[in-house]
Formats: structure tokens, C-alpha cells, sequence
């Protein structure tokens, strides 16, 4: 077996910057970085062999520089260049770098995004809870700065994952999520995804119709954006299903996608390809045209670490051995088959599966507690208020009633005044009436004393003035009447006093 790691870095080393050469600053730095990630990110899926110099020329400048968000994107485009070449240890150790970059970095986004693509990594090579962690964490940053492109992956990538290990509902559930985001956002090449993978899905379920269908809508819109590698994997899919009811057609469509995918370097794609031909073949009678297919397949699995894809081609491999009778091979291919996915899926990955999908889960409770938390404390929030507004008004009501009690009270005050100084007023002026009486013109006799009242009559003295005024009459004698009057009396009195 070829040594994938000592492959991918003599390749490095013979296509590297050579040592003590310095990267033309002719563009300045940070420009210089910016053009050779763009370039590097262009090569980086179907060229790595390419794209890696760039991406290291990318990292040295970067480094130079002090750029860490160069440097992070550069690590980014050496990742996938290592994913697409196979060699998925590398590609791991290089994402997550570039995610602690970018993190160091503060670039949120770009940390999401090396966390994204170190899941993709895990999850191509068997490693499913290692891939549903690292999604997870690409998860809560998209969700904390709100990045809706951003979380329509997460969502995609965490159904394939649930997809794998047989949680078909779930799976489901991320996936619409997923596809929601897709349609809102207008982003046609990844609405293409989210079908052909819930396509997976419903094959993986049994509900071969509702697969096809969705396969069949992946694959309509990957032509309208001239997605080539895109429609093959569609073809490989939909063959997949018409091998069911029609292995012939299934045959031919096989054979336009693996055209497709050879022709994009797809190698995994191609792999997967002739492990579908060869089981078609294998159903029309044809073992050694089936076996070849296998080969091929086997051939295209050991230049790269797929061990889930090896898993399927040796199994397929040992049934073609067993068809043409060959007994003794086709129980090694089974043995080593089976080997390799009890390595991939050990009791180790379940439990970390089971663990991390807790965990998500109880973070995800939080959130609702704390919402609901939120929204009981905006409600006591509201009915304090409420209270506060209706005893308020209750206060004004009862200070209205007041005011109006204590306006009434002076009202009623001032109409008591106002009849009390009324009659005071009739009074003082029956008084002056009588007061301006006496004191006109009164004509008197000169004689008797007695007074002419208004209408002619004669009338005596006290008795005009009780009638005119509040005065009241008692009789006595002056002295000088009783000297006159009663002269024997005024004069004993008079002795008397002395």
C-alpha cells in the first residue's frame, strides 16, 4: 500500500518555494497574500497539486507580514488541497490550524468555516463523532453572529452525519432547516445539495420514489449552473435507485457519471461509480466484467483515505468472488471488509456520538429555558406595569372624587356665604332705610311734639321713632319737669343729696 503521507510531501517539497527564496512583494504584502489565496482557493478542489505551493507561499508571506487572517485563509486552501488529494490526517491538522488562526485572529466567520471543514475531513474518514463535534462548534459561532449562509452548512452537514449513523429523522429535520435557509438566501448550487442530500436520506429509508424525486430536482438545478461534477454525483445517485426496477438503464446512467466524474478528477466519485457498476453487473450476470469494476475501484481507494468507500468495494468484491464460486477470496475480501468497519465504527465513536448529541441537545434546551426565562420576565415585567397603571388610576379616580367632593363642599360653602351676606345686605339696607328716615326733615309741633308721618297723620313722638328705628321707650321725669311739675319733691331731693 502506497504511503499517502510520504507521497503528498515529496510532492510539496519538489514543487515548494526553494530555500532562502524570498516571495515577490510586488504587490505589496498583504495584497500579495490576498492575490495567492485567491488563486490557491480556485486550484485548491480540482487541482490541489497546484493550489498547494500557492497556499504555502501564501502561509510564509502571511507569517512575514503579521497578516493572521492570510495566514488563516492560506491554512484554509492547504486543508482542502490535502482533503482532495486523500490524505485526510494532514487536511485535519491543517483546518484545525486554520481555524485557532482565525480564531486568534477574531475573525468569527472564517474560525466556523475551519471548524466546518475539519468536520467534513472527519466525517470522510469514518470519524463521525469527531466530524459531529467539530460542526457543533461551527454551529454555535454561526448561530452567535447570526450567519445564515453559514448555518444553512452547519445544518446540511450535521443531517449527513445523523445520516451515517442510521438517524434518519433527525437527519431530515437539520436538512429542511438547511433548505429553508438555502431558498431565503437565493443560493441555487447549495439548494442543489440540500436535495440530492435528502435524496440519501429517503434511499437510505427505503422510500425509493421520494429519493428519485429529489435526486432528480438536485440534478435539474446543477445543470442550470453548469455544475458538472455536481451532475455526475446525481447521475451515480439516480442509477442507484434505477437499479432497482431497471439495472440495464441504471448501467448507462452509471457510465455518464463516471465520464463526469474521471473527467473532474473526482476520485472518490469515481470509486463509488465502479462500485455501482460492478453490482449492476453483477445483477445482469456479467462476474467478470463485475469483478474488474471492483478492482477498479479497490485500485482508486488505496491512492485515498476513503475507508468507508474501501469497506463497500471489498464487500462487493468478496460477493463477485463468491458468484464465480471462488469461496477462499471471497471470505478474506468479507473478513477484511468487515475488519475495517468495526475500525471505523467502534463502541468508542458511538459513545462520543451519543455524548456530543446530548450535550447539543441540553445546550439547545438551555436556550429555550433561557427564552422562555426572558419572555416570563418581559411578562411580570408587563403585569407590574399593568398593576402599577391600574392603581394608578384607581388613585386618580379616588383623588377625583375627592377634588370633586371638596369642590362641591366649597360650593356649597359659597352658596350658604353668598346667602348669608345677601341677607346681612337686606338687613344693613332695611336698617339705612329707617336710618335715612330719621334722619330727613321731620316736621314736629311745636307745642304737643308729636310728628307728621309721611301720609299727613300726626303721630307721637316715641311711638314714630319705635316704628323707625330698633329704639324702645321707658318714661321718666327730667329734673327741671319735676322742679316744675313737682316743686315740694325736687326740693327734699335736693337737700338730701347734700
Amino acid at each position: 500500500m502506497v504511503d499517502v503521507r510520504a507521497l503528498i510531501l515529496t510532492l510539496l517539497l519538489a514543487t515548494a518555494v526553494p530555500a532562502g527564496a524570498q516571495p515577490a512583494l510586488s504587490q505589496g504584502g498583504t495584497d500579495r497574500v490576498a492575490a495567492l489565496n485567491v488563486e490557491a482557493k480556485r486550484l485548491s478542489d480540482g487541482e490541489p497539486e497546484k493550489a498547494m505551493p500557492l497556499a504555502r507561499q501564501a502561509v510564509e508571506l502571511a507569517r512575514q507580514q503579521g497578516d493572521l487572517h492570510g495566514e488563516a485563509e492560506a491554512l484554509h486552501n492547504i486543508a482542502v488541497s490535502y482533503l482532495a488529494l486523500g490524505a485526510l490526517d494532514l487536511a485535519a491538522e491543517t483546518a484545525q490550524a486554520s481555524a485557532g488562526t482565525y480564531g486568534v485572529a477574531g475573525n468569527a466567520r472564517g474560525e466556523a468555516q475551519g471548524y466546518n471543514t475539519l468536520g467534513l475531513i472527519r466525517a470522510d474518514d469514518g470519524d463521525f463523532a469527531g466530524a459531529l463535534e467539530a460542526h457543533l462548534q461551527a454551529l454555535a459561532i454561526r448561530e452567535r453572529i447570526d450567519d445564515k449562509a453559514g448555518l444553512a452548512y452547519s445544518y446540511n452537514n450535521i443531517a449527513n452525519v445523523y445520516r451515517h449513523t442510521g438517524q434518519y429523522a433527525r437527519s431530515l429535520e437539520y436538512h429542511e432547516q438547511s433548505l429553508a435557509l438555502k431558498l431565503e438566501l437565493g443560493d441555487v448550487l447549495s439548494e442543489a445539495f440540500s436535495h440530492h442530500n435528502i435524496g440519501l436520506v429517503y434511499q437510505a429509508m427505503g422510500d425509493l420514489p421520494r429519493a428519485l424525486n429529489a435526486f432528480r430536482r438536485g440534478m435539474a438545478l446543477r445543470e442550470t449552473v453548469d455544475d458538472d461534477r455536481g451532475v455526475g454525483s446525481s447521475l451515480n445517485s439516480i442509477g442507484q435507485i434505477e437499479s432497482q426496477t431497471d439495472p440495464a438503464a441504471a448501467l448507462a446512467t452509471y457510465r455518464r457519471a463516471l465520464e463526469l466524474r474521471q473527467r473532474g478528477g473526482d476520485r472518490r466519485g469515481e470509486a463509488a461509480t465502479q462500485n455501482n457498476i460492478g453490482r449492476v453487473l453483477l445483477r445482469l450476470g456479467d462476474t467478470a466484467g463485475a469483478i474488474a469494476a471492483y478492482e477498479r475501484a479497490l485500485a482508486v481507494t488505496t491512492g485515498v483515505e476513503a475507508p468507508l468507500l474501501r469497506v463497500d468495494t471489498l464487500r462487493g468484491l468478496s460477493d463477485a468472488e463468491r458468484a464465480r464460486g471462488n469461496h477462499q477470496v471471497a471470505l478474506a475480501r468479507l473478513t477484511e471488509s468487515i475488519a475495517l468497519r468495526d475500525q471505523v465504527f467502534n463502541q468508542e465513536n458511538a459513545e462520543r456520538i451519543s455524548r456530543l448529541q446530548a450535550a447539543h441537545e441540553s445546550q439547545r434546551q438551555e436556550q429555550r429555558i433561557a427564552l422562555l426565562e426572558r419572555d416570563g420576565a418581559l411578562r411580570t415585567a408587563a403585569l407590574e406595569q399593568e398593576t402599577l397603571l391600574r392603581y394608578a388610576l384607581i388613585a386618580g379616580l379616588v383623588l377625583g372624587g375627592i377634588s370633586l367632593t371638596l369642590l362641591y363642599a366649597r360650593y356649597q360653602l359659597k352658596q350658604k356665604s353668598e346667602a348669608a351676606l345677601r341677607a346681612q345686605a337686606d338687613e344693613l339696607k332695611a336698617a339705612l332705610d329707617r336710618v335715612q328716615t330719621l334722619r330727613g326733615l321731620l316736621p314736629i309741633c311745636a307745642s304737643c311734639k308729636n310728628i307728621r308721618d309721611d301720609n299727613g297723620y300726626w303721630t307721637a313722638v316715641e311711638a314714630y321713632i319705635g316704628a323707625h328705628s330698633a329704639a324702645e321707650f321707658t318714661h321718666s321725669i327730667c329734673p327741671n319737669c319735676a322742679e316744675k311739675l313737682y316743686p315740694d319733691v325736687a326740693e327734699s331731693t335736693r337737700l338730701g343729696r347734700h
